[in-house]
């Protein structure tokens, strides 16, 4: 199986370009993904960690016991 990847500025002529797709022989399916909803690259977790980090999602505790005490360990 090939596959076209086709990228369109303006939506607007996403129907008309599917009826067309649509119509040549041998098209199988035609589907349709909005870019801005995936992330352009899936981070490792170490570049996560360090997102995490920077972003500020990072937890802090006094010590050891204080931290198993939080989580209820």
């Amino acid at each position: 199986m090939t596959q076209l990847v086709i990228t369109l500025k303006d939506q607007s002529y996403l129907p008309n370009i599917r009826r067309i797709e649509k119509s040549f022989v041998g098209v199988e399916k035609v589907s349709t993904a909005n870019t801005a909803d995936k992330p352009k690259k899936r981070l490792s977790r170490y570049e996560q960690s360090l997102l995490d980090a920077k972003e500020g999602r990072v937890n802090s505790y006094e010590s050891s016991e204080d931290f198993f005490k939080k989580m209820g360990i």
